[in-house]
């Protein structure tokens, strides 16, 4: 049995219905960066103690140090696995000195804003395979992506985390950025609102 290869068409304009150039990672990649650099800003913030304390029922007794390794691991799930061709979002390493050292998170959260720095010029169609286990059983699934894609999720869920993030570290008595932690589409969202008032 023959297999489908399946390849990606350049960008389209629906608007226009015609074919713009390709759109290079940058709109993606550097609002990663951006990400990375306020969420080692609340880092630089906490004590060691208060990285790694529990908080709680209120936040399935997580904490904070908890929330960054999972983020830095699904990013640099992208970054590296753009180098070898497959994403393994599942192939993650718990229990590391990220989760509970906040100056080894930041030294991983420098290196990972140098990678997706370099991807600013790479096209965002760039093809890319993620590796998905969909099911407890073991089972690998392989599918095809973009590198574009697969920023957008990472994107997404590291400003989820960070919304958790925010929570545990205002309940530890924490001052932070208004909005760290909201969504782009909220933002803009609150920002028309705003403008609207203001007519």
């Amino acid at each position: 049995m023959q297999t489908a290869i399946q390849t990606f068409p350049p960008a389209y304009d629906h608007r226009s219905r015609t074919l713009e150039s390709p759109q290079t990672a940058s709109v993606l990649s550097l609002p990663v960066v951006e990400l990375l650099r306020e969420l080692a800003g609340v880092i630089a913030q906490l004590s060691p103690a208060q990285y790694t304390e529990r908080c709680g029922e209120s936040f399935f007794n997580g904490n904070i140090g908890g929330h960054v390794r999972h983020c830095l691991d699904h990013i640099r799930a992208v970054l590296d696995g753009f180098a070898s061709g497959v994403v393994d979002y599942d192939h993650r390493e718990r229990g590391t000195n990220i989760e509970s050292d906040p100056a080894a998170a930041r030294d991983e959260i420098r290196r990972l804003r140098r990678l997706a720095e370099d991807l600013a010029h790479v096209e965002a169609q760039a093809p890319l395979h993620v590796a998905i286990l969909p099911t407890r059983d073991g089972q690998s699934v392989n599918l095809l992506s973009t590198l574009g894609r697969e920023l957008a999720f990472v994107l997404s869920h590291t400003i989820h985390h960070n919304a958790m993030i925010k929570g545990m570290a205002v309940a530890l008595g924490l001052k932070l950025p208004q909005t760290f932690g909201y969504a782009p589409a909220t933002l803009a969202h609150l920002d028309h609102s705003e403008e609207t008032c203001a007519q």
